[in-house]
């Protein structure tokens, strides 16, 4: 059964302790992107034990893409989060210097504040500094490449990479992992890399596998991604690695697989390697984990928030145009009806003195045709009318479904929009 389902047992103390000896340790983009959120002591902390496994650690060329490609995007948000917190200082230091409304602070107090602030925006300010050089002089990108010198695959040609957009594509609308989550990523480009883009996960998972062919070893991939499509989760607890990854791995490379976020590795490297890694250390790479989280969940709800109100938008413009419809419909039904009417009383009239004309002229036939053919003639017309009438009732309920429909979507969009106008003030 275990050789059936791999993915849903652990493995004893002992495979696991082999695990540090015998296998490949592979990292995510993310793992060295967030390099640049820790403080310096985690930073370092977190490069030693990259160096102590120098030999056994691996970058997939995909995963050395992307950081490289994110990494000046990282270091403007931490530019921008020190510029947030020195607004926020200054925001808080004229809150307190107003002396006509609350909160009311003493002339004393407020010296010693202000001696405080202006230390602490001045710290700011030079820890601002440090990142702003590193986009030119950037001392943990050098440390990563001495760490990963003669260890990063080598890219796949593009033939390779449009077969794997090609499965991507199956995989995908299959929800097989990795990489499902990043389905809503537009990749209609026409820009080749903006297509690989959407597959990235998919690319890196790939090249891992063909790695640990190449080597027949296992692999510990350390990933910070927290999506759901690399981690099996319930009841918002994380179990470990998707089961169908874990199988995967094994059924194509016949090797083990086992993968860890950063505070896991670094718990295990303490244990497995004999390294003093302190505990506040571990803490404060979780906290990163959560506030970028968090900060994920918000650029998600920005991006549903403006999808939102681009559906309001449509919405409403389509519900201007509609209503528009309906009345000209509704005007067109009324001028048919009257038409109708008039051509119903024609024919009754007409069948009235048709008659009259029996009983005046007994067999006579002299009006008779001529009356008929009319008569006729309208018969015709009101068919037509009818048709018509028809036609328009059915279009008419069609638009008042579609007004309906539309007039619900506004309303849901109306109040989503609230809610979170709400939440956010």
């Amino acid at each position: 059964m275990k050789d059936l389902f791999p993915g849903h047992f652990k493995e004893s103390e002992k495979s696991l302790k082999n695990v540090w000896n015998s296998s490949l340790f592979v990292f995510d983009a993310n793992i060295l992107l967030n390099l640049y959120r820790y403080s310096d002591t985690t930073r370092n902390e977190f490069l030693r034990i990259l160096n102590k496994i120098k030999g056994k650690a691996w970058l997939p060329h995909r995963a050395a893409e992307e950081y490289l490609n994110n990494r000046l995007s990282v270091i403007d948000q931490q530019e921008k989060s020190y510029d947030d917190t020195k607004n926020s200082i200054d925001s808080l230091r004229r809150d307190l210097e107003n002396a006509r409304q609350h909160p009311f602070v003493s002339k004393e107090v407020m010296e010693k504040a202000n001696s405080i602030f202006e230390e602490l925006i001045h710290e700011l300010e030079k820890s601002k500094l440090v990142h702003t050089t590193r986009i030119s002089n950037d001392e943990i990108k050098d440390s990563i490449a001495s760490i990963f010198e003669v260890s990063v695959g080598l890219p796949y040609e593009k033939e390779r990479l449009d077969k794997l957009i090609i499965e991507g594509e199956d995989r995908y609308k299959q929800k097989v992992p990795p990489g499902f989550k990043d389905g809503s990523k537009s990749g209609d480009s026409d820009v080749f890399s903006e297509k690989c883009r959407k597959y990235g996960d998919l690319i890196v998972w790939t090249q891992v596998i063909d790695k640990a062919i190449e080597i027949k070893k296992g692999v510990v991939f350390v990933t910070d991604d927290k999506k759901e499509d690399w981690w099996e989760k319930f009841k918002g607890k994380t179990i470990g690695p998707r089961p169908e990854l874990v199988k995967e791995f094994k059924d194509r490379a016949n090797q083990t697989f086992h993968m860890y976020q950063a505070d896991r590795f670094l718990e295990l490297a303490r244990e497995n390697l004999g390294e003093q890694v302190s505990e506040e250390i571990v803490e404060e790479i979780r906290e990163v984990r959560r506030l970028d989280k968090l900060a994920y969940r918000r650029m998600k709800e920005i991006e549903l928030y403006t999808q939102r109100k681009m559906q309001l938008m449509q919405s409403t413009k389509e519900l201007e145009k509609v209503r528009h419809q309906v009345s000209k419909y509704e005007k067109e039904m009324y001028i048919l009806q009257e038409q109708r009417h008039i051509l119903e009383r024609e024919k009754s009239r007409l069948k009235e003195h048709r008659n009259n004309i029996y009983i005046e002229n007994g067999d006579s036939h002299i009006d008779e045709n001529q009356l008929t053919e009319h008569y006729y003639m309208i018969t015709k017309k009101c068919e037509e009318i009818e048709h018509r009438v028809n036609n328009s009732q059915v279009k008419y309920q069609d638009l008042r479904q579609h007004m309906v429909e539309l007039e619900q979507d506004i309303g849901d969009n109306m109040k989503f929009i609230e809610q979170i106008n709400l939440a956010n003030s």
